[in-house]
C-alpha cells in the first residue's frame, strides 16, 4: 500500500476545483495490449499511453473497493465507431482475457494516487453492430473459485469447450425462449392439426 504525504493527503483531502478522478483500463487480448481511459486526453502510466475516446465515466459500472476478495462481474461497454477493437473481439480466443483497472487520482500538479481497483478477466462479450458498441461483462480473479461446473448460454463460457462456436453470439437477441439442456415443453392442443409452424418437420420425407 502507498504511504502518502502530508501534502498528497491535503491535496486529496482539500477543495480543490482542479482535481480528477479518472480510470485507466488495461486488456491483453491474445498477447496483444489495449490501453483506455476515460479522460478526454491521453495518459501516461506505468510506461504505457492510455488512449481516450473509447470508453467515458458512464462506459464502467461502479467498482466497489473492499478490504475482502469479490467475485462480482460488471460490464464495461467501448465505443468502436471507428472500428477499432472489433477483430480483437471477433476472432477466437477473446474470452478469459486478462484485465486490470486503475482509479487515477491527481490535479493541476499532477497525479496525487492510482489505485489498482480491479483484476480479472473477460467473461463474455457481445457485438452491438447498430450501435458500434461492444458491451464486455468482467469477472474477478476470485470468480474462479465460485465458479461451478458445466457450460454457461454465453459465447465466453461456450468457446471454452468449443472455440469455433458462435452461436451464443446471436442468442441474446433471439426471441424465443431456449431451453438449455431440457426438452421444451409440448403445447396441448385440442385441433385436428398435426403442423406446429409455418415449416414442415426436417424429419419429414416427402416423395414426388
Amino acid at each position: 500500500m502507498k504511504t502518502l504525504t502530508a501534502d498528497e493527503i491535503e491535496r486529496l483531502r482539500g477543495y480543490n476545483p482542479t482535481r480528477y478522478q479518472i480510470y485507466l483500463v488495461k486488456m491483453n487480448i491474445n498477447g496483444n495490449f489495449i490501453y483506455l481511459t476515460d479522460r478526454d486526453s491521453p495518459v501516461s502510466h506505468a510506461g504505457a499511453i492510455y488512449q481516450p475516446g473509447y470508453i467515458t465515466a458512464d462506459s464502467i459500472d461502479d467498482i466497489e473497493v473492499t478490504s475482502e476478495p469479490s467475485t462480482n462481474e460488471f460490464s464495461l461497454t467501448l465505443d468502436v465507431r471507428d472500428g477499432a477493437f472489433i477483430p480483437y473481439f471477433l476472432n477466437k480466443g477473446w474470452n478469459n482475457s486478462e484485465v486490470t483497472i486503475y482509479e487515477q487520482h491527481g490535479d493541476e500538479s499532477g497525479v496525487i494516487l492510482t489505485l489498482n481497483v480491479f483484476e480479472g478477466f473477460i467473461d463474455s462479450r457481445d457485438v452491438i453492430k447498430k450501435t458500434r458498441k461492444i458491451d464486455v461483462v468482467l469477472a474477478s480473479v476470485w470468480a474462479d473459485f465460485e465458479k461451478q461446473a458445466g457450460t454457461k448460454t454465453n459465447s465466453g463460457s461456450q468457446q471454452k469447450h468449443f472455440p469455433e462456436d458462435t452461436a451464443f453470439d446471436h442468442v441474446a437477441r433471439a426471441k424465443r425462449k431456449i431451453y438449455w439442456g431440457k426438452n421444451a415443453p409440448v403445447a396441448s392442443s385440442s385441433g385436428g392439426s398435426s403442423g406446429s409452424g409455418r415449416f414442415s418437420s426436417p424429419n419429414n420425407t416427402q416423395r414426388v
